[in-house]
C-alpha cells in the first residue's frame, strides 16, 4: 500500500479547510442530495463527499457507506487532491498503490474508484467527491467525468455560501448588539438631559427663588434695610430670567425666527467654545430671509449634534461654513481623531441628524478631507417664493 505524499501547500491547505468550519458538522440534505447524485451519475454502489484533514479523511456525506471517517494514510482521495483533474482507477486490485489497501482487500472491497477534487475559491484542494464500486469498471465516460466535476464545484460553492451565511449572521449579531448599545445610550442620554434640567430647576432656580423670598421677607421686616433686600431680590429675579432663557434655548428655541437665526447660532458657538475651550470658526454666506422657522430650528439642532460629535472625537479646532442660495449647504470640519468605524455615540448623533434632515428633505455626507480630518456636509433645499 502506498500512502499519498503531502501536497506542497499542505499548511496553507489545512488552514483554508479549517476556515470553512465544515469538519465534524451535522449531516445536511443539500450535501446528501449531491452525494446521491454522484452515485447515480457514476453508476456506483458507494459515493462520498470527503475532506482531507491533517490525519484523517472525514465524510460530510455518504451513500452506501455507514462510517464517518478513515485514517488519511489509507485514503485513496489523499492521492486525488494532489492534482486538479478527475482520477479514475478502473481496478484497484491491479493498482500497485492500492491492491493491498484495507478498503480494497476487506470491508467494502472497493474495486473501482473515481474522484474529483473539491477546490476552494482560494485554489486549495480540500477534499473530493468520489464514487466507488465493489466491481471493476473498464469505462467511465467523459460525460460522467463532467457531471462529477459539476457536483464537486457545487460542493465548493456550498462551502463559500456557508462562509457567507456565517459572516452575515455574525454581522447581523454585531449590528443587533450595536443597535442595543445605541438604544441604551439614547436612553442614558435622555436621562442625563432630564437630570440636567431637574438639577437646574432644583439647585439653581428653586434655591435662587428661595433666597429671593427670604430677601423679600427681610424687606418687610426691616424698613431700614428694605431697599437693600429688594435690590438683591431684583438681582436674583434678573438672574433667573437669564438662566431660564439659556435653559429654554438649549432645550428648544421655540421662538426661532428668521430675524434671530444667525444670532442664535453665533451665541451657541461662542458659548460652546468658551465652555469647552475649543477654537471655533463660523462663516455664513448668502441671505437669511430665505429661512423658514422649521429649517432654522433644524440647522440649529444639527449644529448642536455636530458639536457633540466633534467633542466625542476630541477635536480642538472646529470650522462651520453655511452657504445659502437655492439650497442651504452646511460644511463642518474638525481635527478630531480619525476613526474607521463610528462609535455608538456618533451613530446616535447621526441617526438624530438624519431624522431631522428627513423632515426638510435634506441630505447628509460624511467623509474625510485630504489630510484625513473629519468632514460632514449636508444640504437642505429651500422652497422658492412664488413671484407676485
Amino acid at each position: 500500500m502506498q500512502t499519498a505524499r503531502l501536497p506542497y501547500d499542505e499548511a496553507e491547505r489545512i488552514s483554508n479547510l479549517l476556515s470553512y468550519e465544515i469538519l465534524d458538522t451535522e449531516r445536511e440534505k443539500k450535501f446528501d442530495d449531491l452525494v446521491t447524485l454522484a452515485a447515480q451519475v457514476s453508476d456506483c454502489k458507494y459515493a462520498l463527499i470527503s475532506f482531507i484533514d491533517s490525519k484523517r479523511q472525514w465524510f460530510k456525506a455518504t451513500h452506501g457507506i455507514n462510517i464517518s471517517e478513515t485514517n488519511r494514510s489509507i485514503s485513496v482521495c489523499a492521492h486525488t487532491i494532489l492534482g486538479d483533474k478527475t482520477v479514475v482507477i478502473n481496478d484497484t486490485r491491479k493498482d500497485k498503490r492500492f491492491f493491498d489497501n484495507p478498503n480494497v482487500v476487506s470491508g467494502y472491497k472497493v474495486a473501482f474508484y473515481v474522484g474529483t477534487p473539491v477546490i476552494s475559491a482560494a485554489g486549495f484542494k480540500l477534499g473530493t467527491v468520489c464514487a466507488m464500486d465493489s466491481q471493476p469498471k473498464q469505462h467511465f465516460s467523459l460525460k460522467q467525468r463532467r457531471a462529477l466535476k459539476i457536483i464537486a464545484d457545487q460542493v465548493a460553492a456550498l462551502l463559500e455560501l456557508g462562509v457567507g451565511n456565517k459572516q452575515m449572521s455574525t454581522k447581523a449579531n454585531q449590528l443587533l448588539t450595536a443597535e442595543k448599545d445605541i438604544v441604551q445610550k439614547t436612553i442614558v442620554e435622555q436621562e442625563e438631559e432630564k437630570n440636567f434640567i431637574a438639577n437646574e430647576l432644583h439647585e439653581n432656580f428653586a434655591q435662587t427663588l428661595a433666597a429671593t423670598k427670604l430677601y423679600l421677607d427681610f424687606a418687610e421686616q426691616s424698613k431700614e434695610l428694605s431697599t437693600v433686600f429688594i435690590r438683591k431680590a431684583k438681582g436674583n429675579i434678573l438672574q433667573i430670567i437669564r438662566d431660564i432663557k439659556a435653559l429654554s434655548k438649549s432645550m428648544l428655541p421655540s421662538t426661532f425666527q428668521n430675524a434671530n437665526y444667525l444670532r442664535f447660532i453665533q451665541e451657541m458657538l461662542e458659548e460652546y467654545g468658551k465652555q469647552n475651550k475649543k477654537e471655533i470658526e463660523f462663516v455664513h454666506q448668502g441671505k437669511l430671509d430665505a429661512y423658514e422657522s422649521q429649517v432654522g430650528l433644524t440647522i440649529f439642532r444639527i449644529i448642536q449634534l455636530l458639536l457633540k460629535s466633534a467633542q466625542s472625537c476630541r477635536a480642538k479646532k472646529i470650522s462651520i461654513t453655511i452657504n445659502t442660495a437655492e439650497t442651504i449647504k452646511l460644511i463642518l470640519w474638525d481635527d478630531g481623531e480619525s476613526v474607521n468605524e463610528l462609535g455608538p455615540d456618533r451613530k446616535i448623533m447621526l441617526r438624530h441628524i438624519e431624522a431631522r434632515l428627513s423632515l426638510v428633505k435634506g441630505t447628509l455626507a460624511i467623509g474625510k478631507d485630504k489630510n484625513g480630518y473629519n468632514l460632514v456636509e449636508l444640504e437642505i433645499p429651500l422652497e422658492q417664493e412664488e413671484k407676485a
